[in-house]
């Protein structure tokens, strides 16, 4: 009999490509059910959601709110007879921030464990990368919360984060290791890129100069660390495509994409294009893909390794490259410091006159990527599964 697994998002949580955690989620499930495994995907589902293998991947539409009583209690019944025929069920949280917010994300976790536990079913909490605003160890409404996490961590027989600094805040929150914790990084898709885009066309398309150096940030805006990263960016772009263009001779315009950046500001040079639905489009449009990204508790970033497999040169922070093991600067991207933009000016100039450089980057990201495709990390999610479902 081949396993069953449950992937569950939260009531209200989206599943569809506008977020790198749902991204993820979804990439998981396809790369599941290509190998043979019979997943039922669970959560707020995007009508145009495509499915690699329709036979083993089976949907349940969960309510968009808590307060649909009739919705939950029919969402809940479905879940639990296909519980009941399942060997794994996995929940999908974001991180702290989820449980410090909705604390009936432990009560449904808590019911469905209690439900389902004594049918032999195994429960796998996924941790993704999120932004940490407050120690909640600093309040009493934080120590509940953390108290109740540490339940869920503790009768879990599993928890997975994507990135080895998000496991250690864990352990840092706690103040011991979390022993069933395991990190399984973030993948990239089987995508080849269509390097015979017309250039040209495309840049009319967007009502972008044909002769500007193009740099582009994408990610999801409503995500926090996305948005500030985007507003930091935007205080200089005006600076370094002035000191650009009169260095270099060449104009320089930064492009931004994703959900909601069309409510960022727009100037001559900073030009927010809204979500771009064709990835390989949006990724064939400019000179440089630039990740900009602020501190924070997230990473690692699933757009970095989709920037990675561009084939463009990519110039990145710390943070847009952080918990991806065996990534170099000036091998696999550019450094730059978004606090000093005399760094960002230099990585920008240095790829305009040395377009060797850029395609060497590219080549090396682009080949890093090959060694941790989705089907790679489907296969990490598979061996997991099958040693806690082993286990007495």
């Amino acid at each position: 009999m081949p396993l069953r697994i449950i992937i569950l998002k939260a009531i209200g949580a989206r599943i569809s490509r506008v977020h790198g955690t749902t991204e993820r989620i979804l990439q998981i499930a396809n790369q599941l059910a290509d190998q043979g495994i019979k997943v039922t995907l669970s959560g707020a589902i995007d009508r145009d959601l495509k499915l690699h293998n329709p036979a083993n991947l089976k949907l349940i539409a969960a309510p968009d709110s808590n307060l649909k009583l009739d919705g939950v209690l029919m969402w809940l019944s479905k879940l639990l007879v296909e519980g009941r025929r399942a060997e794994v069920v996995q929940i999908e949280s974001s991180s702290f921030n989820e449980f410090s917010n909705s604390i009936p994300i432990f009560i449904r976790s808590l019911a469905l464990f209690l439900l389902l536990r004594p049918f032999g079913v195994k429960f796998v909490i996924v941790l993704h990368d999120k932004s940490f605003q407050k120690d909640p160890r600093k309040s009493i409404r934080g120590k509940l919360n953390l108290f109740l996490q540490k339940v869920i961590l503790t009768i879990f027989d599993a928890s997975i984060t994507p990135g080895l600094s998000l496991k250690e805040w864990f352990e840092e929150l706690h103040g011991k290791p979390v022993k069933k914790m395991v990190v399984i990084p973030n993948g990239a898709p089987n995508l080849t890129f269509d390097r015979t885009f017309d250039n040209l066309s495309l840049r009319e398309k967007y009502k972008l100069d044909s002769d500007a150096f193009l740099a582009l940030f994408f990610g999801s805006m409503d995500f926090p660390p996305n948005y500030e990263s985007a507003l930091a960016l935007y205080n200089i772009s005006n600076l370094i495509s002035q000191k650009f263009e009169k260095e270099t001779g060449k104009s320089l315009a930064f492009i931004i994409a994703g959900k909601q950046s069309e409510i960022l500001p727009e100037s001559k040079c900073y030009i927010p294009l809204g979500f771009v639905d064709d990835l390989a489009e949006l990724l064939s449009l400019p000179d440089v893909i630039l990740l900009p990204h602020l501190p924070s508790y997230s990473g690692p970033h699933v757009k970095t390794i989709y920037a990675f497999l561009s084939k463009k040169p990519v110039i990145a922070t710390d943070d847009a490259v952080k918990d991806m093991t065996g990534v170099f600067p000036r091998e696999h991207f550019l450094p730059f410091d978004l606090n000093n933009p005399a760094t960002l000016l230099a990585c920008l100039k240095e790829l305009c006159f040395e377009r060797n450089l850029g395609e060497l980057l590219a080549l090396n990201a682009y080949l890093y990527t090959q060694k941790f495709s989705w089907k790679t990390v489907s296969l990490m999610h598979i061996k997991l599964y099958k040693a806690i479902s082993s286990r007495v």
